[in-house]
């Protein structure tokens, strides 16, 4: 028996194994047509191949040599993360890999034939370059976990000038507490890590992404209450002021926060209790209730810099409870705030299609796609949000905001 090892990449439906890395015993002659050479199957399913390629460890093409690449579909059997919107574990396939038929080898050795790759020796994350998701600390009584993604550590370890770059908070929804990886991997945080988003911000930013011990909607009995209240209001702020203090290079003037449902509502919530702390917020189909918030809260969030962002196909929160009256609130009072509100959150990046071949349409909920995709640029009558009389996308907004 052969071995082989395991990609994991971050996709807009969360971590799937996208490659398997073939351990072989001798160097074979890349081709164009590995494909067919060899059958996948993943907990007894048929998985199939779309490319093969001889490669080097971390699957990079090679005229030849001693490892093969698969790339395999997202389907359910390659999944990293099960579960939904209100819960998640992590996964990790068993594949079953069979040679299909010979290899040509380098020199005069005999053609490679009738492996059988069966034992995993390991997953790579690509996509985790420069997330530590080992954290962890105290903060206003509670433990928790936390991840954050330090731009040095993909800038060759070249740390920014004291005080001259942004910090991210970003909260999770409610199906993703607890455990790090799934709070950063199934809904594609590491889009925040990357060089799109990270440009915008300015060229590098840290991101602080904590994973709450329940939900951030626990108002203090250990499960989610939509009563516009959390228990983890205090250890945030302690969270975030502490990171401010511990990394040189973030400037207290560009402190952001965001986040989506749960996270959506926590943003809110932060931006009530701590008004002068963030200079500007995403909240992202935020169960907030304005109904629920007082005069004084509001007032609070209208001195923040706020970007809704919501579809209006939302099944889970009502945004004609939360993201559209907030709106509408924030704008009475004259604050800075942009509502984008989808019609439906539709695959725009080309690449999902649905049976018909038209573009997937995604749950309503999953507005969060195109926030990572940086596909948010309207406000709530359909123009353009501009800065300056610039058009901006959310990101680029974000990135301009200054307390």
């Amino acid at each position: 028996m052969a071995t082989y090892r395991t990609i994991t990449a971050a996709a807009d439906m969360g971590a799937y194994v996208s490659k398997l890395v073939l351990n072989l015993p001798r160097d074979v002659v890349d081709a164009e047509d590995l494909a067919d050479a060899f059958s996948v199957h993943a907990d007894g399913a048929d998985v199939g191949v779309l490319r093969a390629w001889v490669c080097d460890e971390k699957a990079a093409r090679r005229p030849s040599g001693s490892h093969v690449a698969l790339e395999i579909p997202e389907v359910k059997a390659t999944r990293r993360i099960g579960g939904g919107v209100m819960g998640s574990r992590e996964l990790m396939p068993v594949f079953h890999v069979a040679q299909r038929r010979a290899l040509a080898c380098v020199g005069d050795e005999a053609p490679l034939e009738g492996l059988v790759f069966d034992e995993s020796v390991g997953d790579t994350c690509p996509d985790l370059l420069g997330w530590d998701l080992t954290r962890e600390g105290d903060f206003d009584g509670y433990h928790m976990r936390f991840s954050l993604f330090a731009p040095e550590c993909v800038h060759g370890g070249r740390l920014p000038q004291p005080r001259s770059v942004p910090l991210l908070l970003w909260l999770h929804g409610a199906g993703e507490p607890r455990v790090p990886f799934l709070t950063i991997m199934a809904n594609r945080v590491t889009a925040l890590g990357q060089p799109d988003i990270q440009a915008k911000l300015g060229g590098a930013a840290y991101v602080l992404v904590p994973s709450s011990p329940t939900y951030w909607m626990d108002s203090g009995f250990g499960q989610m209450e939509d009563d516009n209240q959390s228990r983890y209001v205090r250890a945030l702020g302690d969270m975030v002021r502490r990171a401010v203090a511990e990394l040189p290079a973030v400037d207290p003037s560009r402190v952001y926060v965001g986040g989506l449902s749960n996270g959506g509502f926590m943003t809110c919530r932060l931006l009530a209790d701590y008004p002068d702390l963030f200079a500007a917020g995403i909240a992202v189909c935020p169960a907030w209730n304005d109904d629920l918030a007082t005069e004084a809260e509001v007032a609070a969030i209208a001195r923040t810099p706020l970007w809704l962002v919501q579809s209006a196909d939302d099944d889970i929160v009502d945004p004609r409870r939360t993201s559209i009256p907030t709106y509408r609130h924030l704008r009475r009072l004259g604050a800075n705030v942009h509502l984008t509100l989808f019609d439906h959150v539709d695959d725009l990046t080309g690449r999902y299609h649905d049976a018909s071949g038209a573009p997937l349409r995604y749950r309503g909920h999953f507005c969060w796609i195109e926030v990572y995709h940086d596909f948010v640029d309207r406000d709530a009558d359909g123009s353009p949000v501009t800065v300056g009389g610039r058009p901006v996308s959310l990101w680029e907004w974000v990135g301009l905001q200054r307390r």
